[in-house]
């Protein structure tokens, strides 16, 4: 397994990144160590329903296949930002009501918003969006099970 870089810290907030067919399906996580964290995201499940439908859950870190990318959008070191704040900005905007293919990205960087707007976080541009999507695009090789998710923090947020 490969180290955990020295710019993942448990406690701050990440714009997540999971390798799949074509861009990164995108979620914040909220590490509480280098093992795992809470993730929210928005997600399909074509069994019971065809739109969007959110979702919080405990998320593996290291050793996870598909986990790419964290870009650190808060540290801890700003202020703690509770799992109950995190769900709680989530749930406060609407799931698409569709399956358009890349709706996770725009759902994630509303709910960045929401956290701005709550003052749980400081949203300096929007600009990082295109940042996350630009780092996110070269990480491919790090969705594997011997590799820590590549780790970057944002310009934009804090």
């Amino acid at each position: 397994m490969s180290s955990i870089p020295s710019a993942f810290t448990p406690g701050a907030l990440y714009i997540a990144g999971f390798a799949q067919a074509r861009a990164p399906h995108v979620a914040l996580l909220l590490p509480t160590d280098a093992r795992s964290g809470h993730l929210v995201h928005i997600r399909i499940d074509r069994g019971t329903s065809p739109n969007w439908q959110y979702q919080h859950r405990i998320q593996k870190i290291q050793g996870d296949m598909f986990l790419s990318s964290l870009l650190q959008i808060h540290d801890v070191s700003a202020g703690a930002i509770s799992v109950h704040d995190l769900c709680e900005a989530a749930s406060a905007v609407p799931a698409p009501e569709n399956d358009t293919f890349g709706e996770c990205s725009r759902w994630v960087y509303k709910v960045v918003q929401q956290l701005a707007e709550s003052m749980l976080l400081v949203l300096e541009d929007a600009a990082a969006e295109e940042e996350f999507d630009a780092f996110a695009a070269g990480n491919r090789a790090y969705a594997r099970r011997d590799k820590f998710p590549n780790v970057a923090v944002s310009q934009f947020c804090s």
